[in-house]
C-alpha cells in the first residue's frame, strides 16, 4: 500500500512480491474455474493489473489476500460470462503499454516449463474428475472439504454453519476427510506417489 501511494519503481517491487507470494494460489483458483492453463495465467495477470489499479481503494482494515482473491474471483466470473472464448485484455484508463508489458514480465517469472504445464493439466484434469464424482456422490461432505481447503474455515465456523455441536462437527469433518480420500485416491497417487 505504501508502494501504491509512492508510485514509481516501488510499485514494480510490490507487484513482484505479490506475484511471488500469490501466483500459485491464484493460478490454481483460476485453473479450477476455467480449466485452461493459458487462460488461468491470463486471469492471474489481469488480477494483478486490477490490484495495481485499485490499490488506493484497499482500506487496510482486512487481510490483503482475501481482497486480492475477491478481485480474482470477479475476473473469473467476468471471463466465464463472456460469450466468446478469448477476449484480449484492453488497456484501461491511465495504463500505458509500457506498464502493461512490465506487469506481463513480472508474471512470466512464474510460468511453468512445458513439461510442468503438461503435468499440471493432467493433475488438474484428474482432480476435476475425482472431485466431480465426490461432489455428485456426497455433496455435503464435498462442501465441508471445500470450506476447509479453500475458505480456511475453522471447526467452530463449520459447526455454526452446520448447526452441530463441536464434538459432532469434529466427527463429521473426520468422516468428510475419509470420504474425500476415497474419491481423490487417483489424484493423490498421481500428485504424490509418481512425482
Amino acid at each position: 500500500m505504501n508502494a501504491c501511494r509512492e508510485g514509481g519503481r516501488q510499485i514494480e517491487g510490490a507487484l513482484r512480491s505479490l506475484d511471488r507470494a500469490y501466483f500459485g494460489l491464484l493460478h490454481r483458483d483460476c485453473l479450477r474455474a476455467v480449466r485452461d492453463p493459458d487462460a488461468a495465467r491470463d486471469l492471474v495477470q489481469e488480477t494483478f493489473i486490477k490490484v495495481w489499479q485499485r490499490c488506493a481503494t484497499f482500506r487496510g482494515d482486512s487481510e490483503l489476500l482475501p481482497w486480492i482473491r475477491s478481485i480474482c474471483r470477479r475476473a473469473i466470473l467476468d471471463r466465464l460470462r463472456q460469450p466468446q472464448r478469448e477476449v484480449p485484455l484492453e488497456l484501461e484508463a491511465g495504463m500505458t503499454p509500457e506498464t502493461q508489458a512490465r506487469v506481463a514480465e513480472l508474471s512470466m517469472e512464474q510460468v511453468p516449463a512445458a513439461d510442468d504445464a503438461v503435468k499440471q493439466r493432467q493433475l488438474a484434469a484428474c482432480f476435476e474428475r475425482c472431485w466431480d464424482k465426490f461432489l455428485e456422490s456426497s455433496p455435503e461432505h464435498a462442501l465441508v472439504i471445500s470450506w476447509i481447503a479453500e475458505d480456511n474455515l475453522t471447526h467452530e465456523q463449520i459447526a455454526a454453519l452446520l448447526g452441530r455441536s463441536p464434538g459432532a462437527t469434529r466427527e463429521f469433518i473426520s468422516q468428510c476427510r475419509k470420504r474425500a480420500r476415497l474419491y481423490l485416491a487417483d489424484w493423490y497417487a498421481l500428485a504424490f506417489l509418481e512425482g
